[in-house]
């Protein structure tokens, strides 16, 4: 078949895919197809034949690849292998990894919350919104069995804390348009990491943490431990809801709850 015939193929086929008022990715290639076309012609003589042919070759094909991988990416199926491949958790090598002395906890306790930070001041949600320069998305009621104290600002990071009603423990829900702020001490074994669905989007969820004994020299997963974390990425933002404690009344935000929660969330008012 000639080349042109099968330029025409696949460009007809393209554009009953994605039709070029739409994607304008076709317009560049033919406009770079006559380029190089005029330069082969410009220089007539001076090129060797076979260094051309060759080149018009390795230029086709590489045209076809192109044109193949924004068809893909563009069309459902592809968008949702792509979500596919996403891990949204740093997967751990080990169930223990050394630390050191400084970072040695005296007591169980001081290691229940992954990438420790000093809190922040708590601010309203259109303070935070504003500082952080994105909508955050928020419950559209408030989840049962906990109090709504505000939003802290963590970088590009905008984190939304509840606390319980009775008891100790926080629920979380952190939202970035840059991921996630990331240390040794989040990193979760693949065997702890289960994919979930939140709506129409892939998550994964675990439960555990990474702990330090008294005299241990090292920190070690400890999957019983009630710190529950979900995360997902949505409309361009990437979440993670994370839940600490199993408080008096909200003893239902297990795996199938906070999932549930996270399919509430309204970027709406």
């Amino acid at each position: 078949m000639e080349k042109e015939n099968i330029r025409s193929i696949l460009q007809d086929a393209l554009e009953e895919e994605m039709p070029s008022s739409q994607i304008n990715l076709w317009p560049a290639i033919k406009a770079d197809l006559v380029a190089g076309k005029n330069q082969f012609t410009q220089q007539g003589t001076e090129m060797n034949a076979t260094l051309t042919k060759r080149n018009s070759r390795l230029a086709f094909v590489v045209l076809i690849l192109l044109v193949l991988l924004v068809a893909a990416f563009a069309t459902p199926q592809g968008r949702s292998f792509a979500q596919s491949v996403l891990q949204f958790f740093t997967r751990a090598e080990n169930t223990s990894f050394p630390v050191e002395s400084s970072q040695l906890a005296e007591e169980e306790s001081e290691q229940l919350q992954p990438t420790a930070q000093p809190p922040s001041p708590l601010i309203s949600v259109a303070e935070a919104e504003a500082s952080a320069g994105f909508k955050a998305a928020v419950p559209k009621i408030t989840p049962a069995g906990f109090k709504f104290n505000g939003a802290r600002l963590y970088g590009d990071n905008v984190v939304l804390e509840y606390e319980p009603l009775a008891g100790n423990g926080h629920l979380m829900i952190a939202q970035s348009e840059k991921g996630f702020n990331e240390s040794e001490w989040d990193m979760v074994p693949a065997s702890e990491i289960i994919p979930v669905k939140i709506g129409d989007s892939d998550g994964e969820y675990t439960q555990g943490t990474f702990v330090v004994y008294a005299g241990d020299t090292s920190a070690t997963w400890k999957p019983d431990m009630a710190i529950r974390r979900l995360r997902w990425a949505e409309n361009g933002i990437w979440f993670q809801m994370t839940k600490y404690g199993d408080a008096a009344g909200t003893e239902y935000l297990d795996q199938e709850g906070l999932v549930e929660l996270a399919a509430s969330l309204t970027f709406e008012p």
